[in-house]
């Protein structure tokens, strides 16, 4: 496929993912993967601190996660010694970044809504948490580490950014 984007899958790319009970029960897990491959810990922690901080419940899915990031940044809070910086937030006011970019058309400069494909062309380099719409995964070095999907869907508009370092 030519529109596809370098991808891992997650039971590589986590940390003692494959021999997780509670991996093995969980559905919509989307954020707690993110957390546990974007922090690199393993996902049974991910799992708990997601619950605790997050307040996710057990096979839902993880709600406010952008705004529970921004807290975790504007706290410096650190996680297995990363902390989170945003890079990008889809309506933001100007003192966050902004995840649209201009394009000369036609001798008109518009602004575009950055999507996966033009992220991971703009950031080479670098592990982030990403969020879509109802959906978040890990870009690590321009790897997608999610679903399958998510190295597919490259002109999927992105909400949110942020880096772990």
């Amino acid at each position: 496929m030519k529109n596809r984007l370098p991808y891992e899958m997650t039971s590589k790319a986590i940390k003692g993912y494959s021999d997780s009970a509670i991996a093995k029960g969980e559905t919509n897990d989307c954020v707690v993967r993110a957390f546990a491959s974007s922090f690199e810990i393993p996902y049974d922690a991910a799992h708990e601190y997601v619950a605790t901080y997050f307040n996710r419940k057990p096979r839902r899915g993880t709600f406010g996660t952008s705004l529970k990031l921004v807290k975790m940044a504007n706290e410096e809070v650190v996680v297995n010694e990363k902390k989170v910086h945003l890079v990008g937030y889809r309506f933001t006011p100007s003192m966050f970044g902004t995840l649209s970019y201009d394009v000369k058309v036609k001798g008109e400069i518009k602004k575009r809504n950055m999507t996966v494909g033009t992220f991971i062309k703009k950031n080479p380099i670098g592990t982030f948490f990403v969020i879509v719409s109802g959906h978040a995964f890990t870009i690590k070095d321009g790897v997608v580490i999610g679903n399958y999907e998510d190295s597919v869907k490259v002109r999927r508009v992105m909400k949110c950014a942020f880096e772990i370092k």
